[in-house]
């Protein structure tokens, strides 16, 4: 099962008591993978790849209005996986279009809808569920091990900004654009807007499997970094030492550690003795501070230098 099933199973179980909010989820289900059929007799059809989410559908929609539901597996030639479309018809059907926002009344008839209601704006509980309506309708959210990237698509631009502009009022970036066919993404790239984003919807589990996995990169990140800089310190340190070690076995042969000062001397033997050691294990060993080892062993390299010319 692909994380974004997982979601939306999440989501289905999410049990929505207020009829507002009820019809909320529905008008984001509508407006995302609904449309409308015209024949004799109005009816409203679902689209998904989800057999749960058409039962979903068609449990809501039968909550709150007195119509018929039916959920019909379908075959699409160069498909290899099936969708499933609800079809709502009956009593209340033209009730249903107008409320859950397939259709809207103007001063010139019936119209599609363009512009999101105004409650989702001023009551979150209200804005949750349709932003959740809206993800079961046509969400997706990348699996975060490859990722993170969540999208929703809308058949209206002027209804994917209105959700952008309605995402930002819950601190969440979104950006919208053109896909084929007349279709509109409202799109996260960020971990924090995606996991906010499920979090949001109801989705915690998904947020909590989200914010694990970052976690798990930040320290897989955070230990290469660490390794990296270690293994350039460790290099560092082995070509100190071979540089040391050449400076103090010329000064050997030219003058003779014994010429030189007690304190360089000692620098000069523990060098040669531990060629893998830290200055500051030198230091501990001399029982000095690492910065005089430092400057002992860089005194021996001056006075080393020009001596294989000669």
């Amino acid at each position: 099962m692909s994380f974004s099933s997982e979601c939306k199973d999440e989501l289905i179980r999410i049990r929505v008591k207020n009829e507002q909010q009820r019809l909320a989820q529905l008008c984001g289900m509508t407006l995302t993978a609904g449309g409308i059929r015209i024949s004799r007799n109005k009816a409203l059809f679902y689209r998904t790849e989800s057999i749960n989410v058409a039962k979903h559908i068609a449990s809501m929609a039968t909550s709150l209005y007195e119509i018929d539901a039916i959920v019909e597996e379908k075959q699409v030639e160069h498909r290899r996986t099936p969708f499933y479309e609800v079809l709502l018809s009956g009593k209340e059907i033209e009730r249903l279009m107008q409320e859950t926002g397939a259709m809207v009344q103007s001063e010139t008839g019936m119209r599609l809808m363009t512009d999101l209601p105004k409650e989702l704006f001023t009551d979150e509980e209200i804005a949750r569920a349709f932003l959740r309506g809206c993800f079961l309708g046509s969400g997706s959210c990348v699996d975060p091990k490859r990722g993170y990237h969540l999208e929703l698509i809308f058949r209206s631009q002027s209804v994917a900004q209105s959700v952008s502009t309605l995402l930002k009022g819950f601190y969440i970036s979104a950006r919208t654009s053109v896909r084929r066919n007349d279709r509109f993404l409202v799109y996260l790239k960020e971990g924090d807007d995606v996991s906010g984003m499920l979090a949001l919807i109801g989705a915690n589990v998904a947020a909590m499997q989200l914010e694990n996995v970052r976690v798990e990169k930040d320290m897989r990140n955070y230990i290469n970094r660490t390794s990296n800089c270690e293994t350039a310190n460790l290099d560092k340190q082995v070509v100190a030492s071979i540089r040391q070690r050449a400076a103090i076995a010329a000064i050997d042969r030219h003058y003779g550690l014994h010429s030189l000062p007690a304190s360089l001397q000692q620098a000069a033997q523990l060098r040669m003795s531990h060629p893998d050691a830290t200055v500051q294990e030198l230091a501990d060993m001399a029982e000095i501070q690492k910065s005089g080892m430092y400057h002992r062993l860089d005194r021996l390299m001056k006075l080393a230098e020009g001596l294989e010319d000669k």
